[in-house]
């Protein structure tokens, strides 16, 4: 129950140029509101690394917002990295995975959580006049 909550409440929250859910799978049983500060600002932080990454991309517009995931482990390093919605430009794609690659390693996230990993969803935009909005689902 608590990994459901907790999911509902990432993916109620991603509204960056790089919208991003996470998902913090861990054993805690009961998570306290500083727990969940913490989640954020993780989140926050892991974002705006990459989106600094993703603004400095020469990109070919194209109608499709690239879907990336990975893991990060404790050391700020990522696993699994997997392009799940892919522009029809291999630049573009290239551009969304340099931006991740370039920003590891991410800060470690909050030890209090007894953290194994956690799991980021990515959405880059390469529309023109992209108007992002906020995603609520995978």
């Amino acid at each position: 129950m608590k990994k459901i909550i907790l999911t509902i409440l990432f993916l109620s929250c991603a509204t960056f140029t790089c919208a991003q859910n996470l998902n913090v799978f861990n054993e805690v049983t009961n998570l306290k509101p500083e727990q969940i500060q913490s989640i954020e600002d993780y989140k926050n932080n892991c974002t705006q690394k990459v989106q600094t990454n993703w603004k400095k991309s020469n990109i070919k517009h194209d109608d499709v917002i690239i879907k990336i995931t990975f893991k990060t482990v404790q050391d700020g390093t990522i696993q699994d990295l997997n392009v799940e919605v892919p522009s029809k430009y291999e630049q573009n794609n290239n551009a969304a995975i340099k931006a991740i690659q370039d920003a590891v390693p991410f800060e470690g996230f909050p030890t209090d959580l007894n953290a194994k990993y956690a799991e980021h969803t990515i959405f880059f935009p390469c529309r023109r006049y992209a108007q992002i909005t906020p995603f609520s689902g995978n």
